[in-house]
């Protein structure tokens, strides 16, 4: 064999093995007892720089294998601020590989610290797209695309559930605006575009959530409501987007999602009820290489076949479940 073609072989090798990765993406479903089980990862600010920092990503990634074993997700969201630390290529080989030994299906939406480090959002896509049971796909820049994911029910031509895993961006690039990041108004249009359109295929609105990183400006209001029903924790200032682009009265006019849910702020990990849509936080769930004064921990969405509502918790570290409610007919209710 010459060396050309040997080099030309591997070449190949390496092609077939990403194009099979990608092509063998797994089918969400609903389980045979009728449920679709969520965990939202958010904030884990993985961070190799320093010893210290390392071991607090040992403790992260215990965390990640209890409530994967405890839990059992048939979804996995990791909504931003993954790894925060450089060197950021090994820490995010480490993260997708434990997902595709654990066979677990996930997708990933980028925070304001990812590209921060040695890896650009470009080259993190790269990682995400080509580890298996990743469920996440490249837009036309190379980056992490808005996704649309179907959740089959008993009839796999018809979803049950939608689910929009969304990019908030990271800060304002609009020179004399201070901030962090919004979405386009090219973001707002698609998400409109496609809840209609599902709408018109089914005749009614399809039941979905939307997972993003950076909370929608609406939140900070609904929480301070007292007509809303809500429960969980705000010890500091929510810190949405610079600007609002309207895609919170996209989602309210539509019809179709009932719930979005977010990170960015570690002290934070409310759900509030407003205008029929729960706008909700995830708990932290890293560890000490940043801010954190709530106990780390992971939220779990479940979601039952047919029905337009989810119940939803915080599982802490200790095993503990924290602000178990269900979320039905627009408004929040607690468990016995």
């Amino acid at each position: 064999m010459t060396y050309r073609r040997f080099v030309w072989l591997c070449i190949l090798c390496v092609w077939g093995a990403a194009f099979s990765a990608r092509a063998q993406r797994p089918t969400l479903r609903f389980g045979e007892e009728g449920v679709f089980r969520i965990a939202q990862f958010t904030d884990m600010h993985l961070d190799p720089s320093d010893p210290a920092r390392l071991a607090q990503a040992e403790k992260t990634f215990a965390r990640l294998d209890r409530v994967l074993a405890l839990e059992r997700p048939d979804l996995v969201v990791f909504t931003g601020d993954v790894v925060t630390g450089p060197p950021a290529e090994g820490m995010w080989r480490r993260l997708l590989d434990t997902m595709a030994a654990r066979r677990v299906p996930y997708c990933v939406v980028l925070g304001n610290h990812d590209a921060e480090q040695d890896l650009g959002r470009r080259e993190i896509a790269r990682l995400v797209v080509s580890s298996a049971g990743s469920l996440n796909r490249l837009d036309a820049r190379g980056e992490l695309a808005d996704l649309e994911l179907e959740v089959c029910g008993a009839d796999p031509r018809e979803p049950a559930l939608l689910l929009y895993c969304l990019d908030s961006h990271d800060y304002s690039a609009v020179a004399g605006i201070d901030g962090y990041g919004w979405f386009t108004p090219e973001q707002v249009a698609w998400l409109r575009g496609r809840c209609e359109a599902r709408t018109a295929a089914a005749g009614a609105p399809v039941p979905a959530l939307a997972f993003f990183h950076i909370a929608l400006p609406e939140y900070a209001a609904a929480w301070r409501n007292p007509d809303n029903t809500h429960i969980g924790r705000a010890a500091e200032e929510e810190c949405p987007g610079a600007l609002n682009a309207g895609m919170f009265a996209a989602m309210a006019e539509t019809g179709s999602v009932m719930g979005t849910f977010v990170g960015h702020d570690h002290d934070i990990d409310y759900l509030v009820a407003e205008k029929g849509i729960g706008l909700g936080y995830g708990r932290f769930s890293g560890d000490d290489t940043t801010y954190n004064n709530l106990r780390p921990g992971v939220r779990m969405l479940v979601l039952a076949a047919g029905e337009r509502g989810f119940e939803t918790w915080i599982r802490e570290d200790d095993g503990r479940v924290v602000d178990h409610v269900r979320f039905t007919e627009g408004k929040i209710i607690e468990t016995e």
